[in-house]
């Protein structure tokens, strides 16, 4: 499980790097959030790949705690 949950997570940072990249449907907005934000108008595409990957890497996180519970009992 350790080897899958790894290509996983490797699979949902490229994937959250390239939806950041390539202006996806959610993209514009959390760039505008930032900006507001951050002020002076900018924003950091590391930050949104980050915004972006947050939540399904948190989903396999918890999915590979319950993973392990479950092969324990």
């Amino acid at each position: 499980m350790k080897s899958v949950s790894l290509f996983l997570a490797m699979a949902i940072l490229g994937t959250a790097a390239f939806m950041a990249r390539s202006d996806w449907w959610i993209v514009p907005s959390i760039n505008r959030w930032q900006a507001g934000i951050l002020g002076k108008n900018q924003y950091f595409p590391a930050l949104t790949v980050f915004i972006l990957a947050l939540p399904p890497l948190l989903l396999l996180a918890l999915i590979n705690w319950w993973w392990r519970n479950k092969i324990a009992d």
